[in-house]
């Protein structure tokens, strides 16, 4: 898809493409998109910037390169860790979770388009996402034990994507897995060839990008039914229903359809 506008934000870009998406870009490409400091927080204000941009409905997240990211940088994001005390590794590893957060808490969707390795935070940063489409030879670990560390994020969230067997065996051996295993396992929804991915992963999110508002919705209902009882997941998608049954899409969705066209979708 075409690109309308590139912002360089330090160790990441943001692409604006037509169709009313965004590329979040991972771009320390001589380290294979390793984590630092600086990453995390510009990752977390690209994605800001995204939701804050009205006109764009659908992000996708991927690495310059040769990877999707390696993980933490040794030198500095996981060697300082053994210096600090309390108060600072605190201060410190918020940046990190407030970045994840702000990913997973986007109302946008978000596709994440994983080629080389995703391993350590890099693999924990792909599970923030809704949907993950990987190039055939892209290879996922969650590394954390390797370190002699937990998972950041992946506790939380893998088993909800593969199980807890599954994500029990990954978190405690570092078991680096390709992406057919990826596939099988649920971790992946789909695989394609590595010349392939960027288009593709483009595609589908430029096709979440003109879906009604109901989509960025359902995203919510689905994250929010994770905490809930089935009652309290009915009660809350009645309420959510009678919302959409206002908006202007769903209108134009039943004119479309009375009217055998095409329905225009404007997100609201």
């Amino acid at each position: 898809m075409k690109v309308i506008d590139e912002k360089d934000m330090g160790t990441v870009k943001l692409l604006t493409h037509e169709g009313n998406f965004a590329t979040v870009l991972l771009n320390r490409p001589d380290v294979l998109n390793a984590m630092n400091p600086a990453l995390i927080d510009d990752l977390a204000d690209a994605c800001r910037a995204v939701s804050a941009d009205p006109s764009l409905r659908a992000m996708v997240l991927r690495g310059e390169g040769r990877a999707f990211s390696a993980g933490g940088d040794v030198d500095e994001d996981i060697i300082p860790l053994q210096s600090m005390d309390p108060v600072d590794y605190n201060k410190y590893m918020m940046g990190a979770l407030i970045m994840y957060k702000t990913i997973y808490e986007m109302e946008v969707p978000t596709v994440a388009a994983v080629n080389g390795l995703a391993v350590g935070g890099g693999f924990d940063m792909i599970l923030c996402c809704d949907f993950r489409i990987a190039a055939e030879d892209a290879r996922f670990g969650e590394f954390f034990v390797r370190m002699g560390l937990a998972p950041e994020v992946g506790s939380y969230l893998l088993p909800r994507l593969v199980g807890s067997g599954w994500a029990k065996r990954l978190s405690c051996t570092g078991d680096l897995i390709d992406c057919a295993t990826a596939k099988e396992i649920g971790l992946v929804e789909e695989a394609v060839a590595p010349d392939k991915l960027v288009e593709t992963a483009e595609a589908f999110a430029h096709r979440l990008a003109n879906g009604p508002k109901a989509v960025s919705e359902i995203k919510k209902a689905i994250n929010a039914a994770y905490d809930m009882s089935i009652d309290g997941a009915i009660d809350h998608t009645l309420r959510l229903q009678y919302q959409l049954t206002q908006t202007a899409d769903h209108r134009e969705a039943v004119d479309a359809f009375v009217n055998k066209r095409k329905p225009v979708f404007q997100g609201r």
